[in-house]
């Protein structure tokens, strides 16, 4: 296994359009959350979007905060979440699709997947819509996708001195095809003989 890479993330926002607002029970306690999508730029670069993986801890947009970057493996129940992600990351394209996918997740990483009505896990009065998009992310879940993706966990360095901020996030990027990459090194090695030349 490689080892973490370390970096420093920021947490500008939700993604427009990639995000609802629900009441969940973790752990005995009801909270009103953002489930969906967040704007995350790593080292200052262009904003991707992250999903939080991480309910014993919170952000707030304008957070930024150390993140050492490792492989989906480190989470619980991880072959849930990894096959929850190449089945339906590329697909996500609305808030309904974004919430629902971010309530499977936590449901996954948290209980393995029983469902938003039981376990140390639950969605308190998630309308029939979302419900039934969970449903079927959580039919996949024992499968893996047909996506090829590079999935990468953003562990938080520090969770603040009172240990309850900077969540742990995940995302993914698709693997490129091999005929991109031999086209890309065939590229690069023009590129380097045109520049040995010149």
């Amino acid at each position: 296994m490689a080892a973490a890479q370390a970096t420093q993330i920021t947490i500008n926002s939700m993604v427009p359009g990639r995000s609802e607002v629900f009441t969940i029970n973790y752990k005995g306690q009801n909270s009103t959350v953002y489930a969906g999508a967040q704007s995350v730029s790593v080292n200052g670069a262009t904003p991707i979007a992250l999903y939080c993986v991480d309910l014993d801890h919170h952000n707030k947009f304008g957070d930024s905060y150390g993140v050492n970057i490792t492989g989906v493996n480190v989470l619980n129940n991880s072959t849930q979440v990894s096959n929850l992600m190449t089945n339906f990351w590329s697909s996500i394209a609305s808030s309904t699709d974004a919430a629902a996918f971010q309530l499977a997740l936590w449901d996954s990483v948290v209980d393995g997947a029983d469902g938003l009505s039981t376990g140390q896990f639950k969605g308190i009065n998630i309308n029939a819509s979302i419900s039934a998009k969970v449903a079927q992310y959580q039919a996949a879940i024992n499968q893996s996708g047909p996506e090829d993706l590079f999935i990468q966990v953003y562990q938080a360095t520090n969770h603040g001195p009172a240990n309850n901020i900077h969540q742990d996030l995940i995302g993914a990027e698709a693997v490129p095809e091999p005929t991109t990459i031999i086209a890309l090194a065939g590229i690069a090695t023009a590129f380097a003989r045109r520049r040995k030349v010149a």
